[in-house]
């Protein structure tokens, strides 16, 4: 898939980039849009599973959406991020999703960030990334490191 210069496989997260955790790639599948079959509709989207410590209980999916603008991406998150998680937190007047906003500046992740627990969603570009842990034995320093590997990549390109 080629938006851009940005790539798929320039940025998807490989062995080597996971050493440090022992990762070891359990599968992978093509995805809809976040927000389908409603609009924006993604032009390409993926899913990485990687076991992390060579365990199945430390499970880890990294999700890639690519869109074909920026506002599409950020449009496609923010509505999209409801169906990400049947949790949702109790706000008043409703529910709204587990995935809340989080200032960028505090992560150093994404134009837009999301986070619900260990769980991060964030936008750059045209691209749209959740680095989500199943299962609830992955620290959030965790995944969060996982997903400033994927924003260094994809700031690599983008420079």
């Amino acid at each position: 898939m080629f938006i851009m210069n940005i790539t798929l496989e320039s940025i998807q997260l490989t062995e080597s980039d996971l050493s440090e955790y022992s990762a070891r790639l359990s599968s992978q599948q093509e995805l809809y849009s976040l927000t389908a079959p409603a609009k924006p509709i993604a032009q390409f989207g993926w899913r990485d599973r990687w076991w992390l410590n060579d365990t199945p209980s430390e499970q880890i999916a990294l999700n890639y959406w690519f869109y074909e603008t920026a506002d599409e991406a950020n449009s496609a998150a923010d509505t999209g991020r409801v169906r990400l998680s049947a949790q949702s937190l109790s706000k008043f007047g409703g529910r709204e999703s587990i995935y809340q906003p989080i200032d960028n500046d505090e992560v150093e992740i994404g134009d837009s960030v999301w986070q619900a627990g260990a769980n991060w969603l964030f936008v750059r570009d045209t691209v749209v990334v959740l680095v989500a842990e199943i299962g609830g034995q992955i620290p959030v320093e965790t995944t969060l490191e996982i997903a400033r590997k994927i924003q260094r990549k994809l700031d690599s390109l983008l420079a």
